[in-house]
């Protein structure tokens, strides 16, 4: 599957896919947001302006994006900072651009909303043209997000990638996620013998599960991530580190 090549080559990528149901006339509209408008909208608007997918993404044109932002945020009571900018609907939810522009969300990106959930955010993909070709199976995302790119290394068993990814600041509201791929991490450094990095991955994770809990449910939650390390250590075989585990879980 490709995934290199200019934003122009891959904006050809993306509209020559027979899964692309729909695509709009380009208009000569303005950019409507304050803030720059990103190198790869500014490709993908320069075809079309705004398209569908036959799995039911759409893109707006970019003459609307103000006005669906303004509205949603003001119909749903939304406290969400003016670089968000609604770029899209799929079935059940939104398609979010984070622009980012203080540096304060791990660089933004691409965020899928739910409709029932405007105030949780997952990031999918570093940019709307990177979101698009990927839903039309034509390219993949030449930068995933670390929470992307770290879910694929877990599935694919690769521990040093895994490291790597989990190195790399996670979108804001992530900790459960950041908790359970450190959990895997410290599951496969254990499989291997490794015990120092096994437990390094599984104090990172113990941390995470307890940043996410009140001051008086912490030492419960700590000791249930250290049994959940043990259980993971002992699920590979690494019967002396699910011991260590077990015993900073009663500690």
């Amino acid at each position: 599957m490709p995934g290199t090549g200019s934003h122009l080559e891959r904006v050809a990528l993306l509209l020559a896919s027979p899964r692309v149901s729909e695509k709009k006339t380009p208009r000569a509209v303005d950019w409507p947001i304050s803030y720059p408008e990103p190198a790869d909208l500014t490709a993908l608007y320069r075809a079309c302006d705004g398209l569908t997918l036959e799995d039911g993404v759409q893109l707006l044109g970019r003459g609307e994006l103000r006005d669906v932002t303004e509205w949603l945020v003001l119909e749903k009571g939304l406290t969400w900072p003016d670089d968000l900018v609604v770029v899209g609907e799929r079935p059940g939810g939104v398609i979010v651009l984070d622009l980012d522009v203080g540096g304060a969300r791990a660089g933004g990106g691409v965020l899928d909303v739910a409709a029932d959930g405007l105030g949780a955010f997952e990031r999918v993909a570093s940019g709307v043209l990177s979101y698009l070709v990927i839903r039309a199976g034509v390219a993949e995302d030449e930068a995933p997000p670390p929470e992307v790119a770290a879910r694929r290394a877990a599935a694919e068993g690769d521990r040093l990638a895994l490291a790597r990814e989990l190195s790399r600041p996670m979108y804001p509201g992530q900790g459960e996620l950041f908790a359970s791929l450190c959990l895997e991490l410290g599951a496969l450094w254990a499989e291997v013998s490794d015990a120092e990095r096994a437990l390094s991955a599984f104090t990172r994770s113990v941390e995470a599960r307890v940043a996410a809990v009140g001051a008086g449910l912490r030492v419960a939650a700590r000791a249930s991530a250290w049994r959940a390390a043990a259980h993971a250590s002992r699920a590979r075989g690494a019967e002396a580190i699910a011991g260590e585990c077990e015993r900073r879980a009663l500690a």
